[in-house]
């Protein structure tokens, strides 16, 4: 049980301390222990949606996605206008079939590592993916997490860790990777936004072949970043994964996008993986 907290001030330490915890094993992906640590916090603090959001994630992250359709709703219980909870939920809802959509016993999705998804001019190239799948599998996805690049003769898959195909990278720049790819060069990529209709994918060179010295891969073309990471890159590091912009409190307001499509889960959430991080609220 929870021990007895002696004044308002030392239930409020409580609880951040705890928040900050739970930020802390997000970012290095031990779901399991986050959900225990929001737990904890819901113990204490039964009305922080914040908290119930963030057990929403652990669970979705682990695959259990029937505890984190009761999380998201327990958020709405209290909050009915919860836009967070609101979105996952239709997310949720699409995963009809959990036996088939959740992990294999013991797998865990992996995240790439935020300081490997840094925009670089001639380094990092952010695509919408060309004839992208199901709903049912993109509602798999979150941004933040590795994909990985196939070539399929002429065309550049884009597949998840199950093999299953996301999309395609648009042909002129597939075609481009491609000959990179063949001549030994080497690239990571990430999702930076999903919807159930659309995934966008940042690709980045990690290795030059030698013979390829002075290639660059992805010529730039100048003109504005595109929506997700201009207001939301920090030190021209991407910022990824968070359908929980409000989890850490309510400010920064002025940081959200101005259009940015509902339901769209982009860069903008690595706030909810940053220790001291303020993030925006939709």
């Amino acid at each position: 049980m929870t021990a007895f907290i002696a004044s308002p001030a030392e239930r409020n330490r409580q609880k951040r301390l705890l928040g900050e915890q739970a930020v802390k094993l997000a970012m290095q992906n031990q779901w399991q222990e986050a959900v225990d640590v929001n737990r904890q916090m819901i113990e204490l603090a039964p009305e922080e949606v914040e908290a119930w959001n963030r057990l929403g994630k652990a669970f979705s992250e682990l695959g259990r996605y029937g505890d984190s359709r009761d999380a998201y709703n327990e958020t709405l219980r209290r909050d009915p206008n919860n836009m967070i909870a609101q979105k996952q939920l239709r997310r949720l809802s699409l995963l009809v079939n959990e036996s088939q959509s959740a992990p294999v016993a013991g797998e865990e999705r992996k995240k790439l590592d935020p300081r490997l998804l840094i925009e670089e001019t001639g380094k990092t190239g952010i695509f919408e993916l060309d004839s992208p799948a199901a709903p049912a599998t993109l509602a798999r996805m979150a941004a933040g997490d590795e994909v990985f690049l196939r070539i399929a003769g002429k065309a550049l898959n884009v597949e998840n860790d199950r093999g299953e195909v996301l999309g395609l990278v648009p042909t002129r720049a597939a075609l481009r990777l491609i000959e990179l790819m063949n001549g030994g060069n080497k690239y990571l990529a990430g999702v930076t936004s999903v919807t159930d209709r659309r995934i966008r994918v940042l690709i980045r060179e990690t290795f030059q072949a030698p013979a390829l010295q002075g290639r660059v891969s992805f010529p730039s073309k100048g003109g504005p970043l595109p929506p997700e990471l201009r207001a939301y890159t920090k030190d021209r590091a991407l910022r990824f994964d968070i359908e929980d912009e409000d989890l850490l409190g309510e400010e920064a307001e002025e940081d959200l996008i101005e259009g940015e499509t509902e339901g769209e889960e982009t860069t903008a959430d690595i706030e909810y993986y940053e220790e001291g991080e303020s993030p925006a609220s939709e």
